[in-house]
């Protein structure tokens, strides 16, 4: 077995380790924060060793909270991008910090922090690419309000029920933010890139009202919304052919 005692078993893939590991999440219930102990689904001493034989600090944000020391695991409810449980952590004290402070469950990807579940490394730019996309959501939504009753994907002409179609966008959400970034420099927006919750997201003040008269979350949501078209497509396809949306895993795909 390449991945051992992995929460008290072994696996020979990450996906199999981490199904388990979202498996044992789910058994938890809770609408707030549960911490672990040694009667929990995830014992308390489980999480602890699996960060003694898996854990990769690497992330600079994460990295510095955990040079305090992780106090204890838990679960935590969170709602966004949708509702569900995540794995998350309390921070050991501040030294000589205020008694009457009192440490908040922080929210992580279990891919990103433990090498038996995924890389084990954290990417800046998919980070980025979360938060703009979660800053338009507001967007994407009100088109997919403004045609719930059109069910029919621009692609395949086949109409299907509401919840098996997908908003797309027509000019590339790409292009949009390869434009933007050059506009207002990647270096800069990527500076402003924060996590909140279970997401990441831009911030929403400006480090200098002259230069950047608005927050860079406010320059994004307009900048997108100028330029955004959109359109709706199928996500499972029907007669066997495979769906529409998202068309760059259908690669060669001919529509007629």
């Amino acid at each position: 077995m390449k991945y051992k005692n992995v929460l008290g078993k072994d696996f020979k893939t990450k996906p199999k380790a981490y199904k388990y590991l979202r498996e044992k999440i789910n058994e938890f219930e809770t609408s707030t924060c549960i911490i672990m102990t040694e009667e929990t689904p995830i014992k308390q001493s489980a999480m602890l060793q699996l960060d003694k034989d898996y854990g990769s600090w690497t992330d600079r944000s994460i990295a510095k909270t955990h040079s305090q020391g992780v106090d204890k695991w838990c679960v935590v409810y969170v709602k966004e991008p949708f509702p569900s449980l995540a794995l998350g952590f309390i921070r050991n004290k501040k030294e000589n910090g205020s008694k009457f402070h009192t440490e908040l469950p922080e929210c992580i990807n279990a891919k990103k922090i433990f090498t038996c579940f995924g890389p084990g490394t954290f990417n800046p730019n998919t980070n980025l690419e979360e938060a703009l996309r979660h800053e338009i959501r507001p967007q994407i939504e009100e088109y997919r309000e403004m045609y719930r009753n059109s069910h029919i994907c621009a692609h395949c002409d086949h109409q299907f029920p509401p919840e098996e179609l997908d908003v797309d966008h027509v000019y590339p959400f790409a292009k949009i933010k390869k434009e933007f970034l050059e506009s207002y420099g990647k270096e800069f927006i990527m500076k402003c890139v924060y996590k909140e919750g279970a997401v990441h997201r831009l911030d929403d003040w400006s480090p200098d009202d002259k230069v950047y008269p608005d927050s860079p979350r406010e320059a994004w949501v307009r900048f997108h919304k100028e330029r955004a078209t959109y359109q709706m497509l199928c996500k499972n396809g029907k007669n066997g052919f495979p769906g529409c949306h998202p068309l760059k895993t259908h690669k060669g795909k001919k529509f007629t």
